[in-house]
């Protein structure tokens, strides 16, 4: 921050420096985005492969370090596209509230279409979130103006609603945990590119379940862990084209456990019509106290006669989801779930 007397050419300066130039930078990185096919891992050996060009979407973030929470944050288009602009405690509190990529993203997507053809005006990007949260942006089209004098965060972390959502989170960070399990235990420094690529594209899936799905989802795995059932299949929540299948494994099954995961995901993909991904989880210890996770993705966008012809006798011979034990979306919740060791 420049320490200029006049605060108006205070203001300037920031802007030029923490914003105008960030953003000539992220239009840069945008450009070797929309021609790149990967991109280097952490490790800067492994390669990540980049999702088709024709189908990548491009948030535009800035971070202006050094206000002091008084400078409104200017954002919009500076020339190649809109800019999101956050200061160091917005940014803080839209990754904590917002934690998974699909919240995230879908926050910025529906604050530029709101946006558009109206004049807003609030002190802070947390006040914009509260108004998000507790509206859905559901308002009258009409409307052209948004302006508060702020106040709407502290007030929405203030109330009863806040507290019941935050009891709710806990069951949730076993779908977090999954995720994190998967990588750890199948991704090493000595992981092929092939390999890492293969669960990526698993895993992607997976990691893209919204918070509020994951609180189910981090129930119905967490009841199909304590009841030790054979396996489960989750049907495809909220207009998804994917469904799951959950498998514990056992010393009984642990020899053949990728072949009867696979086998299964089959089964699942004809007793879901409208499914064109099946994500196979397979769960257990392996017996030294260690957790362990397996994954299997079947891309399926449709089903050929011999498709279902052979999951029909998989079926009949080996009983898979037979007399099936399928869960929906809310069929577990709070009062089911026993805390995961969290």
């Amino acid at each position: 921050m420049s320490i200029h007397s006049d605060e108006d050419v205070r203001y300037e300066r920031w802007v030029k420096k923490a914003i105008e130039d960030s953003a000539k930078q992220i239009y840069g990185a945008e450009r070797f985005l929309r021609t790149a096919n990967e991109v280097y891992a952490k490790n800067r050996t492994n390669k990540i492969s980049l999702p088709p060009i024709n189908q990548r979407i491009i948030f535009r973030i800035a971070i202006a370090f050094g206000s002091d929470n008084s400078f409104p944050l200017p954002y919009g288009d500076f020339g190649q596209g809109f800019v999101h602009v956050f200061d160091e405690e917005s940014t803080s509190i839209l990754l904590n509230e917002l934690d998974t990529i699909i919240d995230f993203t879908k926050y910025l997507t529906d604050k530029v279409q709101f946006l558009k053809g109206k004049y807003f005006s609030m002190p802070k990007e947390s006040d914009f979130l509260a108004f998000y949260i507790q509206t859905g942006l559901d308002i009258d089209e009409k409307v052209h103006s948004i302006v508060s004098e702020g106040g709407l965060w502290d007030s929405y972390v203030a109330s009863d609603e806040y507290l019941e959502w935050r009891n709710l989170l806990p069951q949730s960070y076993i779908w977090d945990y999954m995720i994190a399990q998967l990588h750890d235990y199948h991704i090493s420094e000595e992981t092929t590119d092939k390999r890492r690529n293969e669960l990526e594209e698993a895993i992607r899936v997976i990691n893209q379940e919204s918070r509020i799905n994951r609180i189910e989802l981090g129930g119905i795995l967490d009841n199909a862990i304590q009841r030790k059932t054979s396996a489960r299949m989750l049907r495809p929540l909220r207009d998804a084209k994917h469904c799951y299948v959950f498998m514990p494994l056992t010393s009984k099954n642990w020899e053949g456990k990728e072949k009867e995961l696979e086998l299964r995901c089959i089964v699942a993909r004809m007793d879901n019509p409208t499914a064109e991904w099946v994500i196979g989880i397979a769960f257990g210890n392996n017996g030294d106290g260690q957790d362990v996770y397996d994954i299997c993705s079947h891309y399926i966008p449709e089903m050929s006669e011999e498709f279902i012809t052979r999951a029909k006798e998989v079926q009949d011979k080996l009983g898979y989801f037979k007399t099936p034990t399928i869960s929906n979306s809310k069929t577990y919740r709070k009062e089911d779930f026993k805390g995961f060791g969290l």
